[in-house]
């Protein structure tokens, strides 16, 4: 049943859908007509990854209002692009990375690369070289040209993800580069001592400058976007800038939010977070899932700065984002919002396409009618995500069903003969049951303990099944089992709010057969880079630390099942190894049925019988 939330239904009267019969301006987007924006992955690769007019053609012809070409750094091509939108009624905004790639064997980037507070030197130029800015404002401010003369052309599409393939947060947080530290310390009239990258963020600390540090850096990245918003402004004040990810990284809160947003020109947030289903919920769920979560982050942006719109995005790349379920999807979401866009890759053009544009072209007639209730409307095509029933093939072994893992993560645990491993393709009860255990790695979704996911992961553990709750899951979600645990806060080389970052973890002083005969105290390095922490409940059970005594993996009983949340995202790059593997291995085996099951575990200097032996010779280990 739908909920009815009164955010959207105040937007839904003040920002109407229709686009009346005048032509399209840019003022019009967001304020009396929904953003309906397309970053083409489907139709330009046809043609070598260029656009031709036949594709803005086609979009115009689906309702799509923005056109927005992956590729845009040829200026011809773009003023050529422009051209064909204006001629189909619709605007055009180039997509661009953020970022900036620099090569870690390239001398001439030595000490400008963006360097994280754990000391990771990153494959990026660093937010505060000149490098990264004077590309940022070469290929902008030749765009803010075309929109003075071309007004179709009204802004850029930036996005900040990070793309270097080294497992780091999106661009930025504060860097740690020789620049910056050079700066901050002849401003401060000091000599810095020689400092190691992963040594940098302590000794600020240390020294009690960390505060100003941030300060500093922060008022140089607002500088630079002055700067860069200042020349924009004086060939196009009306030119608008579109950011994503959204809510945003610091370096989009702090710098981008209050330089780059003004009257005349309001900055545009694209969310990623309605990018298909709500992980594997079914349809309405799904859909109640995104809007609430989508609204949530909406108001905390929109309450940081002035002269901000807000969009969500769609990706039917991502699993259960089929062409209903993205065309319903896309309604809500300028329902909720002032409007969407999408990062279209996944359908093939001779493919599924067609199907795609029919429902993304019903969607925009609805929402250029006011029809917001055709959102909700019982699905026309059927429903073949999400299996009911757990496919089994190996019932002599342990069924173990796992969400959010890589190939890698995969092919370890399947290693493991004692398990059959089945990625997760169901979120009714009776797939569940059909499991020992269940690793959600990463289901990030903002859920509600009444969410009726949530419900069905109680019952089946108090049914008898393990869950562990892996990484981002048991911070994003609602904690289904408070008993045992709840997020934390981390204080000591924190990212991006919650994650902990390059630290290693450490057996607690506690004895329990979730870790088998490891001892209390062993300490092990993990393969990724960050870990979340906990708050354990009175049921909960701190398993391992971090080297700040933060819980990073709590465990519990609830009626016959049991439970583990543990904060670290495991197999990134690689299958684990060494004392993680037997840490993860142990808590498997318990979750799925191994031992006994009791709430008040034994302290390691309780008498008691000994754990069994570490299995290091197990499948998965090396």
């Amino acid at each position: 049943m739908r909920r009815t939330i009164a955010l959207i239904v105040l937007m839904a009267t003040v920002i109407t859908a229709s686009t009346c019969s005048a032509e399209l301006t840019r003022q019009d987007l967001g304020r009396t007509v929904k953003f309906k924006v397309l970053v083409d992955k489907v139709m330009q690769p046809e043609r070598g990854w260029h656009t031709e007019q036949w594709m803005v053609d086609e979009a115009a012809e689906a309702g799509f209002n923005v056109w927005s070409p992956r590729h845009a750094n040829d200026i011809a091509e773009v003023r050529q692009v422009t051209e064909w939108c204006k001629d189909a009624g619709i605007l055009h905004i180039p997509w661009m990375r953020g970022t900036l790639a620099a090569g870690l064997d390239d001398a001439q980037a030595d000490g400008k690369r963006m360097v994280w507070s754990s000391g990771v030197e990153d494959k990026l130029w660093s937010p505060n070289s000149d490098e990264f800015w004077q590309w940022t404002n070469d290929l902008i401010v030749e765009y803010a040209k075309i929109s003075a003369e071309m007004p179709t052309l009204f802004g850029v599409f930036l996005d900040y993800e990070n793309y270097s393939g080294m497992g780091t947060s999106n661009g930025y947080t504060l860097s740690y580069d020789d620049i910056i530290m050079g700066s901050f310390a002849q401003s401060k009239g000091m000599e810095l001592p020689e400092l190691a990258l992963d040594a940098r963020y302590q000794w600020l600390l240390d020294q009690g400058l960390h505060d100003e540090f941030e300060a500093f850096q922060v008022a140089h990245w607002r500088e630079r976007c002055r700067t860069l918003r200042e020349a924009v402004d004086a060939i196009d004040p009306t030119f608008m800038f579109m950011i994503y990810p959204a809510p945003g990284t610091k370096f989009m809160v702090d710098a981008c939010y209050p330089e780059w947003g003004t009257e005349q020109a309001p900055l545009i947030l694209a969310d990623a977070c309605t990018y298909g289903r709500a992980s594997i919920l079914p349809h309405e769920q799904a859909l109640e899932a995104n809007r609430d979560m989508l609204v949530e982050r909406q108001e905390s942006a929109l309450e940081l700065a002035d002269h901000l719109l807000y969009t969500g995005g769609i990706d039917p790349a991502v699993k259960g984002a089929d062409a209903e379920f993205s065309g319903r999807n896309a309604g809500m979401i300028m329902e909720a919002t002032d409007g969407y866009w999408i990062f279209y890759e996944g359908p093939t053009y001779e493919g599924t396409h067609a199907d795609y544009f029919k429902w993304f072209k019903l969607a925009h007639e609805a929402a250029d009618a006011g029809e917001w209730d055709w959102v909700w409307e019982a699905r026309e095509t059927p429903d073949t995500y999400g299996l009911t029933e757990l496919e089994i093939e190996h019932p002599e072994r342990k069924q173990l069903i796992v969400y959010g893992a890589k190939p890698i993560f995969l092919e370890m645990l399947a290693a493991n003969e004692e398990y059959e491993v089945h990625d997760m393709a169901g979120s009714a009860l009776s797939y569940f049951e059909g499991a020992d255990m269940v690793i959600l790695q990463n289901f990030n979704q903002s859920l509600k303990r009444n969410a009726p996911f949530v419900k069905m992961l109680r019952k089946y553990v108090a049914q008898g099944g393990g869950i562990m709750l892996g990484h981002d899951t048991g911070w994003f979600m609602a904690s289904p089992w408070p008993e045992i645990a709840v997020r934390d806060y981390p204080t000591q080389r924190v990212e991006a709010e919650r994650h902990v970052v390059e630290t290693e973890l450490v057996v607690a002083d506690v004895r329990h057969p979730a870790l088998r005969g490891i001892e209390a105290g062993t300490q092990f390095p993990t393969e990724f880079r960050d870990h979340m922490i906990f708050k354990p409940g009175d049921e909960g059970t701190v398993l391992v630390r971090n080297e700040f005594g933060d819980p990073v993996y709590v465990a519990g009983a609830m009626g016959e099942g049991r439970v583990i949340f543990s904060g670290s995202y495991y197999s990134y790059h690689g299958p684990l190894t060494g004392d993680e593997a037997e840490v993860f291995w142990a808590n498997v085996d318990w979750l799925a049925g191994d031992g006994p099951s009791f709430r008040r575990p034994m302290m390691m200097h309780d008498a008691g019988p000994n754990p069994a032996a570490r299995w290091s010779d197990r499948p998965g280990f090396e």
